[in-house]
């Protein structure tokens, strides 16, 4: 059997260590697909080594995690570039493996395999979460390096629909995909009327804004998710109205899906103007688990996923948009994520011979 090496090199934790965001449960899938025709292997920071449920014939500690606490200045976050690189050539150093799969990715692999020499290596597949990873002035530039260096992979594997195909090997999967045997469990909670937002409380959240529309519109809110920001949080806490409710915590993976199969709504209030043409795992699991996505009419057209869209975050001020949106039937969409199917796909690619 051919060997796989799954790889994080940006593993994100807290201030107790504890990893931040999607990565544990993205690499215990990503196993879980292919572990029956390939022996697997993790390369991942040291954090996300910590109560792995999937097993592995290896796992590799790198030599760093990143830290989300706090507003970081900029010989801070030069620093984290270093540690990236350092723990990329760590990865690239490691023998025995036909195939290296980068399920995580950012600017900074693509740059530094951008100068890496093309030589003697295992099949390199990079994971792609958006088209363009960076904007602004220098963007041609910066974008042209991406691809370039992106180009040096054997394949590339995208989870947003109609990206630019520019590479001569790719896949399409979804983010996750529809497991019944993970999500039937949580289908049978009785929803409440209720609206949540969960996962890490980021930048890319409109949150002020958000909060603001529930002051006025008087429905249950529930925020719950890492606050990358400590003084964001606490300003929260001083605006909200008593149907909001507000914290600051790492949520367990039961907790998620409980918190999300109960609720009516599932709050997506991303700033499209720095998240355009990504994909967003909330919304896929709200699919999973029949919680309507309430969402920029943009991203729910970029991920064919029906929900309630808005143009400004504002219209959720008027509780109207919640009574009077109609819901299309989501059963043919969620066809798309079937487990079987997209297991087919991945191993079919994984095991297709070097060009």
């Amino acid at each position: 059997m051919k060997r796989v090496l799954l790889v994080n090199y940006y593993g994100t934790c807290n201030e107790a260590g504890q990893p931040i965001g999607h990565s544990q449960k993205a690499l215990q899938e990503y196993s879980n697909l292919v572990k029956e025709q390939f022996i697997v292997s993790a390369a991942i920071s040291p954090c996300l080594t910590r109560g792995l449920n999937e097993e592995f014939e290896e796992i590799i500690p790198l030599k760093y995690d990143i830290s989300a606490t706090g507003m970081k200045t900029l010989f801070e976050r030069i620093k984290d570039k270093f540690k990236l690189i350092a723990n990329i050539r760590y990865v690239l150093k490691r023998e025995g493996y036909d195939i290296v799969w980068f399920y995580r990715t950012d600017f900074f692999l693509f740059f530094y395999f951008f100068f890496k020499r093309k030589r003697k290596q295992p099949k390199m597949i990079g994971q792609v979460y958006q088209e363009e990873f960076v904007a602004g002035k220098l963007s041609k530039l910066l974008n042209y390096l991406y691809r370039k260096g992106a180009l040096k992979f054997d394949g590339l594997i995208y989870t947003q629909k109609g990206m630019a195909n520019f590479h001569s090997n790719t896949l399409y999967i979804p983010d996750y995909y529809y497991d019944e045997k993970k999500y039937g469990k949580y289908k049978n909670i009785r929803k409440k009327e209720k609206a949540v937002c969960l996962g890490t409380m980021n930048p890319y959240k409109k949150l002020e804004e958000l909060v603001e529309a529930f002051n006025e519109n008087g429905m249950q809110l529930e925020i719950k998710g890492y606050f990358y920001e400590k003084e964001r949080f606490q300003k929260l806490l001083q605006i909200k109205k008593e149907n909001i409710t507000i914290e600051d915590v790492v949520l367990s993976e039961d907790e998620y899906y409980c918190l999300l199969a109960e609720a009516k709504y599932s709050m997506l209030p991303y700033d499209m103007e720095q998240y355009g043409c990504r994909t967003s795992g909330v919304l896929q699991e709200s699919l999973f688990l029949n919680t309507i996505s309430v969402a920029p009419k943009k991203l729910l057209e970029e991920n064919e996923i029906d929900g309630i869209g808005y143009e400004k975050i504002e219209e959720m001020r008027n509780i109207q948009l919640f009574n009077e949106t109609v819901i299309a039937d989501n059963s043919a969409t969620l066809l798309e994520y079937d487990r079987k199917e997209i297991q087919k796909k991945v191993v079919r690619f994984l095991d297709k011979e070097k060009e």
